[in-house]
């Protein structure tokens, strides 16, 4: 009996030193869908379409996928182009995760958002970048805005 309960005592202790330098890591954008504005875009991060078993799933411990939808809540505008970036760790370097996207429904104030379904994200970034480029009607200047999702 007194084996039993030294034994129980030498895992318990274990357990307690050892389990508090292992820490488990959920890296996943909080709060889901999450919303940032600007006077020109509104840019939401939701859950990954699960309705379509072809579309990426997440893989455990390598990324999570999640939805994007771009909408533009300004002024008219042409040639917009939306760009998905993550950084890497020790790195300066940020990673694009799809190829730039041109989309003509955004150009419209109100019109049709533009919507990503499942991409992946490494669960060792921090930050989702998104990137939107446009001209104004009758301007060649491009305009730029990058909107910036942590994960925790």
């Amino acid at each position: 009996m007194m084996k039993k309960i030294a034994f129980t005592a030498f895992v318990l202790a274990s357990f307690l030193t050892f389990g508090k330098s292992m820490q488990v890591k959920a890296l996943t954008i909080p709060e889901l869908p999450t919303t940032e504005t600007s006077k020109q875009w509104a840019v939401e991060v939701n859950n990954p379409d699960n309705d379509y078993p072809n579309l990426a799933q997440a893989r455990r411990g390598v990324y999570h996928t999640y939805s994007l939808n771009v909408k533009n809540v300004g002024k008219d505008v042409h040639d917009v182009k939306v760009q998905l970036f993550r950084n890497e760790s020790n790195s300066n370097t940020k990673y694009g995760l799809l190829p730039t996207m041109e989309s003509p429904e955004l150009s419209q104030k109100d019109g049709h958002p533009l919507h990503v379904s499942n991409f992946g994200l490494s669960e060792e970034a921090t930050d989702l970048n998104i990137v939107i480029t446009w001209k104004e009607k009758g301007e060649e200047r491009e305009y730029q805005e990058t909107f910036t999702f942590h994960q925790k």
